[in-house]
């Protein structure tokens, strides 16, 4: 079954949207190193974190130094971790090897330039990129859009086709992101056939401010792919 995953939680209302739609997994953004809409304090995400009942994963999405992620792992003790910058792969291998100890996967982003098609970080083809992070112990890797203006929730979609041919060639699950929708995200599961989807500005009806009834649109969309 494909698993949903909505991200950029910020506040009560949208923990228990998500839950009451039958969502597997939360994001909670938590000191991004960049400014984004969705970032919360660690105070703040500490509290939403609270708020998801048992049987609903958590996961927290952050990113920077590994010193700096795994110390926010640490304090909040999600159930993964989503690292969204471009980390090399020697620090995504230091953050999974200490994550891993403490019961906490490592959610690996590969963003992949809109512009260009080109994966972000060490390696730009991205099916050699992701065959490398997948050596690293990661849990997933997680393909989304990047534009010189957001690091994610981009609004933007991915070439389906390229997201096809990684995920045939990963052990690793792949996760879709970038540019999902209600409209789109059957289409996208029926062509990548991913592990899960991913979305965030995709339910929102402006930065931040997501909608129950988009939210429950996206996740039955994504259960009829499935059930067909």
């Amino acid at each position: 079954m494909v698993r949903v995953k909505i991200c950029g939680i910020t506040d009560a209302d949208q923990v228990d949207w998500c839950v009451a739609a039958g969502a597997d997994c939360l994001g909670f953004v938590v000191e991004y190193p960049v400014p984004v809409p969705w970032n919360l304090s660690r105070q703040e995400a500490h509290a939403l974190l609270a708020r998801v009942p048992p049987m609903t994963t958590r996961a927290l999405v952050s990113g920077g130094s590994p010193e700096h992620v795994i110390g926010l792992a640490r304090a909040l003790r999600p159930h993964l971790v989503q690292l969204h910058t471009d980390n090399t792969l020697a620090e995504t291998a230091k953050i999974a090897q200490a994550l891993a100890p403490i019961g906490i996967g490592l959610i690996r982003a590969l963003r992949i330039d809109v512009a260009t098609g080109l994966a972000c970080g060490e390696i730009t083809d991205p099916l050699a990129a992701a065959h490398a992070l997948e050596s690293t112990g990661v849990t997933a890797i997680l393909l989304d859009a990047r534009t010189g203006e957001m690091p994610a929730g981009t609004g933007v979609s991915l070439d389906w086709r390229g997201a096809r041919r990684i995920r045939d060639r990963l052990s690793a699950p792949l996760i879709l992101a970038g540019g999902l929708t209600t409209g789109n995200v059957r289409s996208a599961i029926e062509q990548v056939r991913p592990y899960a989807v991913d979305v965030i500005s995709g339910v929102e009806v402006s930065r931040r401010v997501k909608s129950p009834k988009l939210i429950r649109q996206f996740v039955r969309q994504a259960r009829v792919t499935v059930s067909q």
